[in-house]
């Protein structure tokens, strides 16, 4: 028996999303099956795909036929979302952009002011920081900006 479509599945659509929710490229899955990447992105664009290349498809990706038969994107979206809203983590990649920026702007006027200090940079070990350095050394760099 073929898997044809059944319900107004798209077998071969949901190879494609599940290969790159997977992250694995066109090229790596036709390599693991033998086959031409131009062959996995015509399977992927068919609404029908024997069982036999199913089978193999499946292996590949390492899960199972049913699992690409019963491939539901929507529910997928739906679990994502809702993970994410009951794990209370709220992740702002603009606010993280900038809070390192700022720590950047930081550790270079830190190192400016150490520059302008002209003193041998020997001075520090080890075992100081250079929030330390600049601590024991504010009386000179006032002086000097005075």
């Amino acid at each position: 028996m073929n898997s044809l479509q059944k319900n107004n599945v798209h077998l071969g659509r949901n190879v494609r999303r599940l290969r790159e929710i997977k992250n694995i490229k066109q090229e790596s899955l036709a390599l693991s099956l033998s086959l031409s990447q131009q062959k996995i992105s015509k399977l992927e664009q068919s609404e029908t795909i024997d069982d036999d290349t199913l089978n193999r498809i499946a292996d590949a990706l390492e899960i199972s036929v049913d699992a690409i038969k019963n491939f539901d994107h929507e529910a997928i979206i739906n679990n994502t979302s809702n993970n994410t809203m009951s794990s209370g983590t709220n992740f702002n990649a603009i606010e993280k952009i900038i809070e390192l920026y700022e720590r950047l702007i930081e550790s270079e006027k830190d190192k400016n002011a150490i520059l302008s200090l002209n003193t041998p940079l020997k001075l520090i070990n080890e075992e100081d920081t250079l929030g330390s350095y600049l601590k024991q050394h504010t009386s000179t760099l006032n002086k000097r900006n005075d």
